[in-house]
Parts: C-alpha cells; sequence; structure tokens
C-alpha cells in the first residue's frame, strides 16, 4: 500500500543538477554493481540532468582494490573527469584512493554515508553525500503498519513517500555526523 524510499532517478538527478552548479564538465559513475537496476538509474539521472558529459564506469565493488584500479585507469586515460559519482559509500573510499594514485584533481561525490565518508566529508575530501535516510524508511514503514492497523490511515495517498535525496556536505556534516556514525543516519 505504501513505499517509504528514494526515487533512485530523482536522485541521480539531483546529483547531475548539482554538479552542473558547481560547474562541473566531466563526471564519471562508478556503478560497483552492474545491471542493478537502481544504481543504473543513478547513473541515468545523473546523465539526464547533467549539463556536461557523463562517463559510467563499471566494477566489481566486491573488491576494493580492483575499484581503485579501474578508476585510476580511467582517469589515466581521462585527464579532463573533474567528477567521480559512486553510488555507495565503501566505493568513494576507494575512488579517493584512485584520485590520490592517479595524480588526478577529480573530486568524489557519493551516494550513502558511513563513518568513513562523514570524516571525508569532514576533512573536505569528499565533497558532497547524497542520504536516503534509510533509518526513516525503516521507521516510517514500521509506524505506517501501526497508523494502517490502529486507525486505517495510508500515507501517502496511494504514491511513494520519497526520504531522500538529502544532501550531506559541509554546511551540514557537524549536525549528521554522529548520527551517521551511530546508524540512524
Amino acid at each position: 500500500m505504501e513505499y517509504f524510499g528514494q526515487d533512485e532517478m530523482i536522485a541521480g538527478r539531483a546529483a547531475g543538477e548539482r554538479f552542473t552548479n558547481e560547474e562541473a564538465k566531466n563526471a564519471l559513475c562508478v556503478v560497483h554493481e552492474p545491471g542493478h537496476v537502481g544504481l543504473e538509474a543513478r547513473c541515468e539521472g545523473l546523465a539526464e540532468a547533467f549539463a556536461g558529459k557523463t562517463q559510467k564506469l563499471e566494477v566489481d565493488g566486491v573488491d576494493r582494490s580492483t575499484v581503485k584500479s579501474a578508476v585510476a585507469a580511467r582517469l589515466h586515460e581521462d585527464f579532463s573527469i573533474d567528477r567521480i559519482l559512486t553510488l555507495g559509500a565503501p566505493v568513494a573510499l576507494a575512488a579517493l584512493e584512485a584520485v590520490a594514485e592517479a595524480n588526478s584533481y577529480a573530486k568524489v561525490a557519493t551516494f550513502d554515508t558511513d563513518a568513513g565518508v562523514v570524516d571525508a566529508i569532514k576533512n573536505g575530501m569528499i565533497e558532497w553525500a547524497i542520504d536516503q535516510q534509510p533509518f526513516l524508511q525503516g521507521y516510517l514503514a514500521v509506524d505506517s503498519l501501526w497508523l494502517y492497523f490502529t486507525n486505517k490511515n495510508v500515507i501517502g495517498g496511494g504514491q511513494s513517500t520519497l526520504t531522500g535525496p538529502s544532501f550531506v556536505d559541509e554546511t551540514n556534516i557537524n549536525s549528521v555526523a554522529d548520527l551517521a556514525r551511530a546508524g540512524t543516519r
């Protein structure tokens, strides 16, 4: 009856709009699970909304060293890449290592947060993260069941209730850092 979550296409568009506003020219979208519909939609949304060039790189996200090597190789092939968008927090940290290895000026942004991404945002190494607020997704789902069973309420009127995209960056990192470390943000 209800969906609480993030529309991946909308979230990808938000990333593309942000890259455009940052005057980026060439973005690399790193897909860590090739064929995953949600991840593909994030890259598709990015390409749709970004005014610059978008490239897609498919990697094996299970192996961090493989991710780092693949991203570094692409950066060596194309020095004009100025933004890297990873689609998961652990991949972002591997991309940071690749940027350093390739001696690139590309800036890294990502989807999702974890303690490492929070620290990297605080230290100015990762520009921003799109947070779909998974704690909120679970909380709202359980709460909506309670409301339905006790009062027959249906949240969202049959439409999706979006919990993202929400940006975490230097402007709000201090207010969400402890929450992200605790796993609620």
